[in-house]
C-alpha cells in the first residue's frame, strides 16, 4: 500500500522545487490513486496511495493530527488499527477518518518513539514532529515493506524505493564494492547495504530518529529461535490451526476485494484454505503455468482452487514477458543489484491481478523461513552426521564424487557440496550457514572476479553468526542458527523485496499472514525435528495441511516459485547477453573472468532441461542464476554510471 519519501534537515532544508514532483512521478506506480505532499522549511514529504481502507479522501496522506504539528506518511497495514483507535478514542483522542493511518498520528502523541511497539502489522512510515524538530522512521518486525535512507550535507532523504533519493539534485551515487562482491554470490544485497555506499536500508524491526541533537538507529525487536524440545506435533498443529485462522482474519480486512496468489505449493495453499475454513467467503486466486513439468505447479493449485471453492485464474506467460526489453526493464526496477529469477512470474502473476481489478492479495511468503521449508533444514541432518566423520573418509569420498561429477552430475555435485561444507562447519560454523546460502561459493566468486578487483574485499560469511561447533555443535543449534539467519539477511533483502517491488510495479498489495505475528512466534519455538523428519520440511506446516487440503496438494514436494529460464527465452535475450555482457563497453569486463562469462554464455544457449545440468558442475538452475547475476550487475552499473 503506498508509496513515500521525503527530505529533511534539522535547521533548513536546501532548496530543491524540483524534488518532490520528480518524486512523486518515480513513485506514482507504489499508489496510482492519490498524491498529497507537506513541506515547510525543514521538512518536505511525498506521498502516493494506494487506497484499500477508507477510500475516501479522509484517508489522504500526508495525515495530521488537530493542530498540524504532527505529521505522517506511511506504506503498509496495521492490523490491529482498529483496537488501537478504541484505546485512543478512551484517551480523549478524536479521529476524523477510518483508515489505520490516523492511529500512527495519535499513537505518536501518546508513546513517542515507542509507539512502533504496539503496532502489529506491515508499514513502514516517516513522522514529522514539527516542534521538535525530529524525523522518525521506522519499519516493520520482518521488513516486509522497505524504507530506505540517505544522509547529503546534513539533509537526510528516505523514500520506499531508491530512485526517489536518487532524483534529489546533488545527489551523486557512490559504488559500494563489498556489497556488490556479496551479491555475486547471493543474487541479492544484503541489507542494510543497498549497492550503493550512500544509501542504506533502514534494518527490519528499528527506527531511526534525526533531531538537532544528532541521530540515532535503534532496533526494537529482533528475531530469536527459541525451540522448546517438549512441543508435541498434535498440540502444534492444533495452535498453528487457530493462529492462522486469526492471521488470515485479520488481513483480510480492507474496503476493497482480497484475493490470493496460489501457486500449488503448501504454504499458499494452506493461506487460501484457511480463508476458506474462516468463513470469508469466496475469493479469486490466481497461479503462473510454466512451460516445464520439473518447474510447473498448475495442477497442484487447481486441485486447491477446487477443493476451496474460489474463483481461479492460472497465468500464462506471454512470449514479450520475456522480451530483452521486458526482462531488463524488470532487472532495472530494483534500483540495485538483484537476481532472483522468480521476480519475472511474480511481476506478471502481480500484473495479471491488477489487470482484473485487484489491488490486495494474501500470499504464502514467508512459510520457509518459519517452519523450515528450505532443503538445508532437512540435509542438516546428513550435514551433521558427515561433519562427525574422520577427516580421510570426508577427503576420499569428497575425491571419488568429484570425479563422479562427469557422469552423475547433480548427485555427484549435491554430495561434493555437503562434504565440503561439513568439514568447513568443523571449523568455523558461518562459513557453513553462508554455504548453505550461497549460490556462488567464496572460492567460486575467486575464480570469477579478477584478482585486483576483489582486493581487500571480505567472504560473505562475515555476515553469518556462528558458534563454536566444539561447545555447541549438534543439530539443534545449527537449526537454530538457520532458521535466525533467514530471517536476517535473506527474508527482507531477497524474497520480501521482490515481493513488494515485483507487486508495486504493478500497484497491488501483497499481506503475508505467514509473518504474522503470534504464527512467527509460534515457529520459533519450534523443536529440529519438528521441522524436518530429514526427507522434507514444515512438517507442521504438511499435517494441517493433510487435514484442510486434498492429498495431492499435501503431499507436494517443494518447487520454489523458480522459473525455467533457458527454455522461456529465445534467440533474442541470447543476442542481448552477448551484447551487454561480452561488449568492450560492459562495466563488469575489468572485474571478471572475460573466458568464464562467455563459457557460462556458450552453456545457457545449449540448455539441457532433461537432465538438470547447466554442463560440467554447474546446475541448470546454478547456470541461468549466474548468467542472471551477472546481468543485473552490469545493467544497474551502466543506469547509475558506476564503475567498479
Amino acid at each position: 500500500m503506498c508509496g513515500l519519501a521525503g527530505r529533511f534537515h534539522p535547521q533548513a532544508l536546501a532548496p530543491d522545487p524540483a524534488w518532490a514532483g520528480r518524486a512523486d512521478e518515480l513513485l506514482r506506480h507504489r499508489g496510482p490513486d492519490g498524491a498529497g505532499c507537506y513541506a515547510d522549511e525543514r521538512c518536505e514529504l511525498v506521498h502516493r496511495r494506494l487506497a484499500l481502507i477508507d477510500l475516501s479522501p479522509r484517508g489522504a496522506q500526508p495525515m495530521t493530527n488537530e493542530d498540524g504539528s504532527v505529521q505522517v506518511v506511511y506504506n503498509g497495514e496495521i492490523y490491529n488499527h482498529a483496537d488501537l483507535r478504541a484505546a485512543l478514542a478512551r484517551r480523549g483522542h478524536v479521529f476524523k477518518s477510518s483508515s489505520d493511518t490516523e492511529v500512527l498520528v495519535h499513537l505518536y502523541e501518546e508513546e513517542g518513539v515507542n509507539l512502533v511497539q504496539a503496532l502489529r502489522g506491515i508499514f513502514a512510515f516517516a513522522i514529522y514532529d514539527r516542534p521538535r524538530r525530529r524525523l522518525l522512521l521506522a519499519r516493520d518486525r520482518y521488513g516486509v515493506k522497505p524504507l530506505f535512507y540517505a544522509e547529503l550535507n546534513g539533509e537526510w532523504l528516505f523514500a520506499s524505493e531508491i530512485k526517489a533519493i536518487a532524483a534529489r539534485r546533488g545527489f551523486v551515487p557512490r559504488l559500494d564494492r563489498q556489497a556488490c562482491y556479496d551479491f555475486l554470490g547471493l543474487g541479492y544485497v544484503p541489507e542494510p547495504a543497498t549497492g550503493f555506499a550512500n544509501v542504506r536500508a533502514l534494518p527490519p524491526g528499528s527506527v531511526l530518529t534525526v533531531a538537532p541533537e544528532g541521530e540515532r538507529l535503534e532496533s526494537y525487536d529482533s528475531v530469536v529461535a527459541a525451540p522448546r524440545p517438549e512441543r508435541r506435533l498434535e498440540d502444534t498443529v492444533e495452535a498453528l490451526a487457530d493462529r492462522l485462522l486469526t492471521a488470515v482474519r485479520r488481513q483480510s480486512v480492507a474496503d476493497v476485494p482480497v484475493a490470493a496468489l496460489l501457486s500449488g505449493g503448501i504454504d499458499s495453499s494452506l493461506v487460501v484454505a484457511t480463508h476458506e475454513r474462516a468463513g470469508l467467503g469466496p475469493t479469486s486466486t490466481f497461479n503462473v503455468r510454466f512451460p516445464d513439468k520439473g518447474h510447473d505447479e498448475t495442477d497442484a493449485a487447481l486441485a486447491a482452487a477446487t477443493h476451496c471453492r474460489t474463483r481461479h485464474h492460472t497465468i500464462d506467460l506471454a512470449d514479450s514477458a520475456l522480451s530483452p526489453d521486458a526482462l531488463f526493464g524488470l532487472l532495472r526496477h530494483f534500483d540495485q543489484p538483484f537476481a532472483d529469477t522468480s521476480l519475472v512470474p511474480m511481476y506478471w502473476i502481480s500484473r495479471a491481478v491488477r489487470d482484473r481489478g485487484i489491488i490486495c492479495t494474501l500470499s504464502g511468503d514467508g512459510g520457509d523461513e518459519v517452519f523450515g521449508g528450505y532443503p538445508c533444514f532437512w540435509r542438516a541432518n546428513q550435514l551433521m552426521r558427515a561433519s562427525a566423520l574422520p577427516a580421510w573418509l570426508r577427503h576420499a569420498t569428497r575425491r571419488t564424487t568429484g570425479a563422479l561429477t562427469h557422469w552423475t552430475e547433480n548427485w555427484g555435485r549435491q554430495v561434493t557440496k555437503a562434504l565440503t561444507l561439513a568439514e568447513a562447519g568443523r571449523d568455523d560454523s558461518s562459513v557453513l550457514l553462508a554455504g548453505l546460502a550461497n549460490y556462488l561459493s567464496e572460492d567460486q566468486k575467486a575464480a570469477l572476479v579478477r584478482p585486483e578487483a576483489r582486493d581487500g574485499l571480505a567472504p560473505v560469511y562475515r555476515l553469518y553468526d556462528g558458534y563454536d561447533p566444539a561447545a555447541a555443535g549438534d543439530l539443534e543449534e545449527l537449526s537454530r542458527r538457520m532458521t535466525e539467519t533467514w530471517f536476517r539477511v535473506s527474508l527482507p533483502s531477497d524474497m520480501l523485496r521482490k515481493v513488494d517491488m515485483m507487486s508495486m510495479r504493478a500497484s497491488i498489495e501483497v499481506r503475508v499472514p505467514l509473518l504474522d505475528e503470534d504464527v512467527v512466534a509460534l515457529g520459533l519455538s519450534l523443536p529440529h525435528r519438528l521441522k524436518t523428519n530429514g526427507r522434507s520440511g514444515k512438517l507442521v506446516l504438511r499435517t494441517l495441511a493433510r487435514r484442510w487440503l486434498p492429498r495431492e496438494v499435501a503431499r507436494h514436494p517443494k518447487h520454489g516459485f523458480s522459473i525455467p529460464l533457458d527454455v522461456m527465452v529465445g534467440p533474442q535475450v541470447h543476442a542481448a547477453l552477448d551484447d551487454v555482457l561480452l561488449s568492450p563497453r560492459a562495466r563488469t569486463r575489468c572485474v571478471v573472468d572475460g573466458a568464464l562469462v562467455r563459457g557460462w554464455l556458450d552453456a545457457f544457449r545449449r540448455a539441457r532441461p532433461e537432465t538438470g545440468s547447466g554442463g560440467g558442475g554447474i546446475s541448470r538452475g546454478g547456470l541461468y542464476q549466474r548468467v542472471f547475476t551477472l546481468l543485473a550487475l552490469e545493467l544497474w552499473l551502466g543506469d547509475h554510471h558506476l564503475s567498479w
